[in-house]
């Protein structure tokens, strides 16, 4: 039976560790946490604090070790293999750091990927990815092979994939980490329009302070625990320093 969740993402203690020939690695060590629909959420801390494998256990792309993870109630802790697949093909849409496209397909394919394993029509797909490279700047781009476009027109490939099939969140693991600052300020914007016009739920990993003011709520992780939670304005005048 589902548990009834506190919100749209709920962890509950949630451990990761790993093996390294004889030596144990606790990537987290009992995260609790929740992200309410509509949030705008940042995981900040320095390299190595366990940032990344967190918003992969919450998007349902890797397993804890113990504790409970809930998307909308269900727990995807307890799930198999096949079902997290459809959870993450109908309710998550990720962005990476490496933008993770298809080097042989054009801009347009690689926005389809995400489909392929859902019974939609072929031309509602197109036209949607369509609208979606629209909506993104990359309309008259949507024939470019990855090769032939800017890192920051990749990522833009990389956010309307994520959106494919209208998923209520979006996971962005670093998605200003390969791009210039002024690029990165256009991504941010993006994803940040999404969450305000389209109400899209957004979970991004991120070092980089700068970009706090732009996120509804603040996770800061260290040593794979979470060291403190703020939410509502973020205030530049105070020392926001990592702990």
């Amino acid at each position: 039976m589902a548990k009834k969740s506190q919100g749209l993402i709920e962890a509950i203690e949630v451990k990761k560790d790993y093996q390294m020939e004889k030596i144990t690695v606790n990537a987290l060590r009992g995260v609790s946490l929740t992200i309410n629909k509509g949030d705008f959420a940042m995981i900040v801390g320095p390299s190595g604090s366990g940032k990344t494998t967190l918003m992969h256990i919450l998007g349902a792309l890797d397993h804890p070790s113990s504790g409970k993870v809930y998307i909308e109630g269900k727990d995807i802790t307890t799930t198999d293999d096949w079902e997290l697949t459809l959870i993450r093909r109908k309710k998550v849409g990720f962005i990476f750091q490496t933008f993770n496209l298809i080097p042989t397909l054009t801009a347009l394919e690689n926005v389809m990927i995400p489909t392929e394993p859902l019974k939609i029509d072929e031309n509602e797909v197109i036209k949607r990815a369509k609208n979606l490279l629209k909506i993104v700047g990359l309309e008259e781009r949507m024939f470019h092979k990855p090769s032939e476009l800017s890192g920051g027109q990749r990522q833009r490939v990389s956010v309307a994939r994520s959106l494919i099939n209208d998923p209520q969140i979006i996971m962005a693991d670093e998605p200003t980490g390969n791009l210039d600052s002024i690029t990165g300020l256009k991504i941010i914007s993006l994803l940040r329009e999404l969450n305000e016009k389209e109400e899209k739920t957004c979970v991004m990993v991120t070092h980089d302070q700068n970009l706090l003011k732009y996120a509804t709520k603040r996770i800061y992780i260290v040593d794979g625990m979470i060291a403190r939670i703020e939410t509502g304005k973020y205030t530049e005048t105070l020392s926001h320093e990592l702990p």
